[in-house]
């Protein structure tokens, strides 16, 4: 089974009620009846335009109801559209979380699960990979992933197609 693809508008709509913390059933039934006044306090991004988005979702076809239920991948994903991204998943921000080196991000710390879940949701388009870090103390580079020091893994994020 292939999974949902979504545009950015509507994978951003997505991914900003999810940061309402309440539970996609109730989101789901609230966007259908677009009724957003119990949800726009509780999202990251307030200002959003939810009924413009949700239209775009109808004129394009993309199931942001099974997106909610089942996960989506992103069908295409532009540098400032993943760092929105990083922002409403992991609360993650750019010069405060992690640097922007041209088309790639750099050193954002990210558990094994979220690596993962962000590989799911941006694979088409991007990789996400472990970096080497200095181990300064020692005076040698490992993997953080060799290193028992912490749960968070520093990864870099760059495009598959430069």
């Amino acid at each position: 089974m292939s999974r949902t693809q979504l545009s950015i508008p509507v994978g951003l709509l997505v991914e900003n009620v999810l940061t309402s913390g309440v539970p996609g059933d109730v989101i789901i039934e609230w966007l259908q009846r677009r009724d957003f006044s119990r949800l726009l306090p509780l999202v990251k991004e307030s200002a959003m335009d939810f009924d413009e988005r949700l239209q775009t979702a109808v004129d394009i076809g993309d199931d942001w109801e099974k997106a909610i239920r089942q996960g989506y991948e992103f069908k295409f994903l532009h540098i400032n559209g993943l760092k929105r991204l990083l922002d409403f998943r992991f609360d993650r921000k750019v010069d405060r979380d992690y640097v922007q080196d041209e088309l790639s991000l750099k050193h954002i710390e990210l558990t094994a699960e979220e690596i993962e879940l962000l590989q799911s949701l941006i694979g088409r388009q991007w990789i996400v990979q472990a970096e080497e870090v200095e181990a300064a103390a020692e005076g040698r580079t490992e993997s953080r992933t060799e290193s028992q020091s912490s749960s968070h893994i520093p990864v870099r994020i760059q495009l598959k197609f430069p």
